[in-house]
């Protein structure tokens, strides 16, 4: 028996030796549990033990989601694994499905559910009712401006023009500084800026006539931004526009709380922990 089932059958025994616990799920580090506790105690409330890191075959402590995959042949209701998508759902990869005890984030990651536009703005407005700012507005645009460059990113992934457009050159059109200014007018300048920058990196590359991915659109496409990558942009912008308000934008503003249901890729989530546990 490998390491790895090894492992497996003692987390998918763990609920018979403690009685209380529903389930136990491999997440892939443990500042993912809070999301995944909040989607799933709305699903069914009760104790889930969550593992962030396991042995590796040769008995390494590893973690992340290619450590979690490695369970995928072992996996039930009672051990599941929660995985940040990244852009595994773009690209098509086949297999991460709930019939396969797989939950994803529909999203880059968990951080880009904290960022999700009309949750966001909610939050916010309740903190900061008489601030100009619109987050809905500026993360619509950005979200259209960022569109294109994401196809390029998806469709140059496994091809030899990664070197000239992968996820890194993608990062530096997304500056996380900004000065006052460039949020007057939800952010113009700043877009204006981050549009050029796409421009100008992407001026030599081109798509195939009407390239279009599944699920991705102009409207969600900010959703699928490296995570920790918007994350930080959102934080920056926001601790600017509570500058002097008594008001900590990270802890009372975009930490407080999950999105559980209201868009497709919140929904998505729901509906597969859905299927998980009820089997």
């Amino acid at each position: 028996m490998s390491r790895i089932e090894d492992q497996a059958n003692y987390y998918k025994n763990y609920h018979l030796r403690y009685r209380n616990i529903i389930a136990v799920i491999h997440v892939e580090d443990d500042d993912d549990k809070k999301f995944w506790s909040t989607q799933l105690q709305n699903i069914r409330s009760g104790e889930y033990h969550f593992v962030t890191q396991s042995k590796s075959e040769q008995g390494n402590v590893s973690k992340g989601c290619e450590q979690c995959l490695k369970y995928l042949p072992y996996l039930n209701n009672k051990f599941f694994i929660c995985i940040d998508s990244d852009l595994r759902l773009l690209r098509g990869e086949e297999g991460l499905t709930p019939e396969n005890h797989i939950a994803q984030t529909y999203a880059y990651s968990w951080e880009n559910h904290s960022c999700e536009a009309k949750h966001l703005e909610y939050r916010f407005r309740k903190n900061v009712p008489d601030s100009e700012f619109s987050f809905v507005y500026f993360l619509k645009q950005l979200s259209e401006i960022v569109y294109k460059p994401l196809l390029h990113l998806v469709y140059h992934k496994s091809s030899k023009l990664n070197r000239l457009w992968n996820i890194t050159k993608f990062n530096r059109c997304l500056p996380n500084q900004l000065r006052r200014e460039d949020l007057e007018e939800n952010g113009e300048q700043y877009l204006l800026k981050v549009k050029n920058l796409f421009d100008s990196e992407l001026a030599s590359l081109s798509l195939p006539v009407n390239f279009s991915i599944e699920g991705l659109t102009p409207d969600n496409a900010y959703l699928h931004i490296q995570g920790h990558k918007l994350y930080d942009l959102i934080v920056y912008i926001g601790t600017m526009l509570c500058k002097g308000k008594r008001i900590a934008f990270k802890s009372e503003v975009l930490d407080k709380g999950f999105p559980i249901s209201g868009y497709t890729e919140i929904d998505s989530v729901q509906s597969d922990l859905r299927t998980i546990l009820q089997e």
